[in-house]
């Protein structure tokens, strides 16, 4: 496919006027047609860094680049140390739940990991629980968020019957 070419403002800013649901659609563009440099640069803008470097990371893990997957979701970890930022603006529990797997260490730090990721998610789940009736679709995300929960303390199972066992 012929590059297009595009136009320069003459005064263009260094910080992008999209919103973080902008800027995710135009790293799923990018991802679709492999430009990762534009991606990079785009993302990485004071109102989307959580949102940058989880796909980021993921993106890495797709392409089987572990170390900076593991790099990426640590920077999202110093961005979101106790995962309270809301997962609507890239915080939450995933950035743990990835590093637990990822542990170069394993055994106990992969385990702590998993253990941060899982307390996200219970506090998570008891404010959905508290907004249920109220809302219709937190029904959804609760089912979710156990879900994940689930799959998280089964991660920790795991590494205690290969690791720690």
């Amino acid at each position: 496919m012929a590059k297009t070419k595009s136009k320069k403002s003459p005064k263009s800013s260094s910080q992008p006027k999209e919103s973080p649901e902008q800027l995710y659609d135009l790293a799923i563009q990018c991802v679709e047609t492999q430009n990762l440099l534009v991606l990079v640069r785009r993302l990485q803008t004071p109102n989307a860094v959580l949102p940058a470097l989880n796909l980021l990371g993921e993106i890495s893990i797709e392409l089987g680049d572990a170390d900076s997957a593991r790099d990426y979701f640590t920077q999202a970890v110093e961005a979101d140390p106790e995962g309270t930022i809301p997962e609507s603006v890239g915080g939450g529990a995933e950035k743990f739940l990835w590093l637990a797997q990822l542990c170069e260490e394993g055994g106990a730090a992969s385990v702590g990991w998993f253990e941060k990721g899982a307390a996200v998610l219970k506090r998570e789940i008891s404010e959905l629980e508290a907004m249920q009736e109220r809302d219709e679709t937190a029904e959804v995300l609760l089912e979710e968020k156990r879900g994940k929960l689930a799959n998280a303390l089964c991660g920790v199972v795991e590494v205690y019957m290969t690791d720690l066992s």
